[in-house]
């Protein structure tokens, strides 16, 4: 038998493609475009003063959180006594209301500034408020 009689013989088979043919794959690539821009570099800029305000806001928070216990043994008492004094005016009956008012606004501005001293270190903090004023 011979070996030719083996093989199949398809009609019109094709040619290789020739070499001048094929696609130059360097010259269809499409890389970054250049830009003739001067490099700014606002991204930079911008998270560097985020930086700056988180540290200024970090180092005034924790000099709150020092001084506070100082202002609430200060405020507490006062708030409190002048709230005492306010109610023994107005149950007393005196004829000058400058206490009551005086006594009243006194306790009051007390009562005032510790809820804004305490907002201001909520507002400061950002975090678990619970941790940070108990």
């Amino acid at each position: 038998m011979n070996k030719i009689d083996n093989l199949v013989v398809f009609p019109k088979t094709k040619r290789a493609v020739p070499g001048n043919r094929i696609p130059n794959a360097v010259h269809y690539y499409y890389g970054p475009v250049r830009r003739n821009v001067e490099f700014l570099p606002w991204n930079l800029v911008l998270n560097i003063l985020i930086f700056l305000v988180e540290c200024l806001r970090t180092i005034v928070l924790t000099l709150l959180l020092f001084f506070r216990p100082l202002v609430f043994l200060v405020c507490r008492p006062i708030a409190g006594l002048a709230l005492i004094a306010c109610i023994i005016a107005i149950a007393s009956d005196t004829h000058d209301d400058r206490l009551r008012y005086g006594f009243g606004i006194f306790s009051f501005c007390a009562f005032l500034a510790m809820h804004l001293y305490d907002g201001v270190l909520m507002a400061l903090s950002r975090g678990n408020i619970i941790n940070i004023l108990h």
